[in-house]
């Protein structure tokens, strides 16, 4: 890009200049025969695109009711690469403050989490309530007499909600409501999280780490690519922790919802007496179904499960039975994934492993187990992952890449692979055969694409 666009720029919020408009226009009529540019993984006005156009304009993840049960409570997160709290404020309403001062811009709280009524400044002693307000400065009686106390308090999202215990916020005040904006993954949502009163809560605080790749790569990952597994975590079936990983395609399959949302189901993987979801009688006996609509439970009675979903644009789930031995315990194990961007060539991987309130201790804890040992810092999955992902950053910054090379999106299209529409679905969204497709990718990048594009 020449010094005159970068100038023009995509800072801020004003219009994309031609260079951009250009590029994306080229994005959506390659995605269209199933290429897309790699400068998409590694480009610093991309990256500054995404910040002012998706992660201010969309519903984005920011936390686990369970993480801030009580009023007062509160702990860090991040919506693109700007710090906030969240918090749970003295009448229980939760809320979402920009970490930032706005006498002097100080962060206002230097605790990952805690409990507190109040945020006091370090800088020059400005205090802010748990909801925002201000609420008093040093010498206040002679230094603020007339202050418009309504005006000075942290800035907050003007959305934050919640469904099924997961946390949203949006940072644009025209949002549509969460529940529109997830649209048909509510439906998935429940029969992940809903299958009982108690739900789940989160085991701990989420395990954080820098990966060296963009983003993008685990999003797009999480969306739809079962293909994969066969290849990257071939040593895993080797040594027998995937008793067959040939399955991963042949036997799973892809949900494509609206919005960039998109899922992998697979069918049931464990024999009896493990029942619904692949949970074992102890933890099945605490479920009830009867909260489910018909086509719900016809899902979980016919022993389909999800195993990883992405909901646009950077909240990711996988769950599937593991073990942390060969031929252990197959405790079915549930981790929340995000990925924080931290510029375009790296990005802070969250990994929350989640664990059902009315299950035994012993269940819970073989829950956890497996849950980090497949997906976290040492993770026998997420080492895998994270090495093949570096190549985005590599040949996204090439200038010989950037050229004329287009990356393969083709699988899927046009009979190329054994991949037609599964007939008689009974959810929501449309549903593939196998997963010998990238459907669910090329719509997720397509909506990215829009995403920018939009004014």
């Amino acid at each position: 890009m020449v010094a005159a666009d970068r100038q023009a720029g995509t800072g801020g919020y004003g219009s994309l200049n031609g260079t951009m408009q250009a590029f994306l226009s080229e994005v959506q009529k390659d995605l269209a025969q199933g290429m897309l540019s790699p400068r998409v993984l590694n480009d610093p006005d991309i990256h500054r695109a995404e910040l002012d156009r998706i992660f201010t304009k969309c519903w984005v993840f920011v936390g686990h009711v369970s993480e801030i049960p009580s009023p007062g409570d509160y702990v860090l997160r991040y919506v693109g690469e700007d710090q906030f709290i969240l918090a749970r404020d003295e009448q229980g309403e939760i809320q979402l403050l920009l970490n930032n001062c706005v006498h002097r811009a100080s962060p206002v709280c230097r605790a990952e989490k805690g409990n507190t009524s109040h945020f006091r400044c370090p800088y020059h002693g400005w205090i802010y309530k748990n909801s925002g307000e201000w609420n008093g400065a040093p010498h206040r009686a002679k230094a603020y007499r007339t202050i418009d106390t309504a005006r000075w308090g942290l800035r907050k999202a003007p959305h934050v909600d919640s469904y099924q215990g997961l946390i949203f916020a949006c940072l644009d005040p025209d949002a549509v409501p969460l529940r529109e904006y997830l649209g048909d993954m509510c439906w998935y949502l429940d029969v992940i999280f809903g299958l009982n009163e108690q739900g789940m809560r989160a085991a701990g605080d989420p395990h954080r780490w820098i990966v060296p790749a963009n983003w993008k790569s685990g999003a797009e990952n999480f969306v739809g690519d079962a293909y994969h597994v066969q290849s990257a975590h071939s040593s895993l079936g080797d040594i027998g922790l995937i008793p067959d990983n040939s399955k991963s395609v042949t036997e799973t399959f892809h949900i494509a919802l609206e919005g960039g949302h998109g899922l992998i189901a697979i069918p049931k993987a464990l024999p009896e007496p493990f029942g619904v979801g692949n949970y074992p009688p102890e933890v099945t006996s605490t479920f009830d179904l009867d909260r489910l609509d018909d086509d719900q439970r016809a899902f979980l009675e016919s022993g389909y499960g999800v195993v990883g979903f992405t909901i646009f644009p950077n909240l990711s789930l996988f769950q599937a039975p593991g073990s942390t031995e060969v031929g252990g315990f197959p405790a079915v194990n549930t981790s929340l994934r995000q990925w924080q961007p931290r510029g375009p060539e790296q990005f802070e991987l969250w990994n929350w492993p989640m664990v059902w309130n009315s299950a035994p201790p012993e269940f819970n804890q073989a829950s956890y187990d497996a849950a980090v040992f497949s997906f976290g810092p040492s993770g026998v999955f997420e080492q895998d992952d994270t090495v093949v992902w570096r190549g985005g950053p590599m040949v996204g910054r090439s200038a010989f890449a950037r050229q004329d090379m287009k990356l393969n999106f083709q699988m899927g299209l046009d009979g190329m692979s054994d991949y037609e529409p599964r007939p008689d679905w009974m959810g929501p969204g449309e549903a593939s055969t196998s997963a010998f497709g990238e459907r669910n990718q090329r719509r997720w990048w397509q909506r990215w694409s829009e995403a920018l594009a939009s004014s």
